[in-house]
């Protein structure tokens, strides 16, 4: 998952094969899911989430059901994991996974779809229960292409010239800095929150401050 720990997996962006995790944390996750399945004696289809941060992990919850993420694992590795699970329950010999991820020389991105827009009232703000009303799934040769075309696909629209950014903590301004960089170097002109225009200003980012009140304002002394 993009998102942080705490979204709904139904809500959160997903990425396979995995692009940005340590090896040693899949090699942990994949050795506690076996122990997992063995102490459970699991003979299914079964989703664990974990949380994993510098390489050590913890469980969060152990489902005996297939997920969400089942059937988009199935179609990135081109593989029929329900046809395999089915056999397994019903007590019919199978072979291991023919397909190591490492092999695989694409990307496949799961890409929530939102109506907040249509709904008066609506929360934006993403939480533990679930928000999406769709999902999208698209696959590229990387995980920014396989993304791109997963966001457009969902209806999102991209900004041709300017953008607005609005950020919290120090710390996910730092995350951000070097993406608002390349969106100056792409041409775009950013707005932002006064906050993040000063953080953005002092790191060499040009941004203009946008207030919301002085949007309105404007809008007013126009005859809007």
């Amino acid at each position: 998952h993009v998102e942080n720990a705490g979204v709904h997996s139904g809500d959160a962006t997903m990425i396979f094969p995995p692009q940005d995790l340590d090896p040693e944390t899949i090699s942990k996750i994949e050795d506690t899911s076996r122990k997992i399945a063995n102490s459970l004696n699991v003979s299914g289809p079964f989703n664990i989430q974990y949380i994993a941060k510098n390489n050590e992990i913890k469980v969060i919850e152990c489902n005996l059901r297939a997920s969400r993420s089942f059937p988009f694992v199935s179609k990135t590795m081109n593989f029929n994991l329900a046809e395999m699970a089915t056999k397994v329950i019903c007590g019919v010999p199978v072979l291991p996974y023919p397909i190591n991820i490492s092999d695989i020389d694409y990307v496949g991105v799961k890409v929530p779809q939102f109506s907040f827009t249509r709904l008066t009232g609506a929360d934006p703000v993403l939480g533990v229960e679930m928000a999406s009303t769709g999902e999208v799934a698209c696959f590229g040769h990387d995980k920014c292409e396989a993304y791109l075309k997963g966001l457009i696909s969902t209806g999102f629209t991209m900004p041709k010239k300017n953008v607005l950014v609005s950020i919290g903590p120090y710390k996910e301004k730092m995350e951000f800095v070097n993406s608002a960089r390349k969106l100056h170097e792409l041409g775009y002109h950013i707005f932002a929150s006064p906050g993040t225009a000063d953080f953005f200003e002092e790191h060499g980012v040009p941004a203009e401050v946008f207030s919301p009140e002085e949007s309105q304002e404007k809008e007013s002394n126009n005859g809007g």
